[in-house]
């Protein structure tokens, strides 16, 4: 591994002044930062995190944890965190993150923080360990860890309002796309579409799919099948876009069409959603407003500036489009 050292040896000049070349420093003249700058790269230099974190007690490397790198709202997300990482000279590293009863330590590179999306268990988990107690996290998206800096998006109320979109339009039959297989998550899209169809006397439908790489394929196949063996639903409300662009062709695979046969509903705001024949109505998670309050939420914890919980509660926005416009079918469901 090429050191410090041995870049200054290189180029005749003082260790202390490539470290300062190389970590930024506005003192060091554009002349001298280039030429260190050169030679570092000729050489293959690569900063130590590990020596960094031991010299500075900061090693420049977030965190970002996500439950699953399926879903183009998780992509979305950390483009978005990455930026902002960036832009103050800070590295993101992201981790598909999962349950292990007895892990204690998720990670074993230096970080100065931790940016946990919708996998409250394991915020937890990481949080319990001594040796990482005093290490910020915060926790984001619908679903938060309670005990830590949270930015929550209220997807709970976004569903509500999906839901009295589509009911005060006349539709009845209305099923749910989602994997989520019970009622155990307060906040979640399924307890919103659940509250929603009791207090309209209506019977809960779910359409269950498997988390897969192949989502969206999977989600064209399996509505075929379940339409084949139930007929089709008035609306179907998706728990995310990935789902409804995969229903949706599946529908024009049956020569259904959008809304007319089906209205159709998804949830995230991914820009594919604008780019169909007939453009997708959804819930659009605010992940630029998310993003930015979470970074702040983190400079203020790594700063030791903030010394209270900080919470904020985001609400998502119904962007309704072609997808779930259709005449109003009071008139039908009266005469029936």
């Amino acid at each position: 591994m090429v050191t410090q050292a041995q870049i200054a040896k290189k180029l005749g000049v003082s260790r202390q002044l490539v470290t300062f070349a190389l970590a930024g420093y506005p003192q060091i003249s554009k002349e001298s930062r280039e030429r260190i700058l050169a030679a570092a790269r000729e050489m293959g230099y690569q900063p130590n995190p590990y020596a960094r974190a031991l010299r500075k007690g900061r090693s420049g490397i977030i965190g970002l944890w996500i439950p699953d790198q399926i879903s183009s709202h998780y992509t979305h997300v950390a483009r978005e965190l990455n930026r902002l990482v960036k832009a103050a000279r800070h590295e993101l590293i992201v981790s598909e993150v999962s349950i292990v009863e007895d892990q204690k330590m998720l990670s074993h590179v230096p970080m100065d923080g931790i940016f946990v999306v919708d996998a409250p268990e394991q915020a937890q988990i990481y949080q319990q360990s001594p040796a990482v107690s005093k290490m910020p996290i915060i926790s984001m998206g619908a679903d938060c860890c309670k005990n830590t800096d949270s930015v929550q998006v209220d997807l709970f109320a976004g569903v509500l309002e999906v839901m009295e979109h589509l009911i005060s339009s006349g539709f009845r039959r209305i099923a749910h796309a989602t994997f989520v297989r019970d009622d155990s998550e307060p906040a979640s899209r399924r307890a919103g579409y659940v509250k929603a169809m009791r207090q309209a006397k209506l019977k809960a439908e779910f359409i269950y799919y498997p988390l897969t790489e192949q989502q969206r394929p999977i989600a064209r196949q399996l509505i075929q099948d379940y339409i084949r063996e139930h007929a089709c639903p008035d609306a179907i409300f998706c728990h995310s876009d990935d789902v409804a662009l995969g229903i949706y062709r599946g529908l024009c695979d049956l020569k259904l069409r959008v809304p007319e046969d089906v209205v159709l509903v998804g949830c995230d705001g991914i820009p594919d959603t604008e780019y169909l024949e007939c453009q997708l109505t959804t819930l659009v998670q605010p992940v630029a407003a998310m993003c930015a309050t979470a970074w702040q939420f983190l400079l203020r914890r790594m700063d030791q500036t903030a010394t209270k919980p900080q919470i904020a509660k985001l609400k998502p926005k119904l962007m309704i489009r072609d997808s779930s416009i259709r005449e109003r079918r009071t008139a039908v469901v009266a005469s029936a």
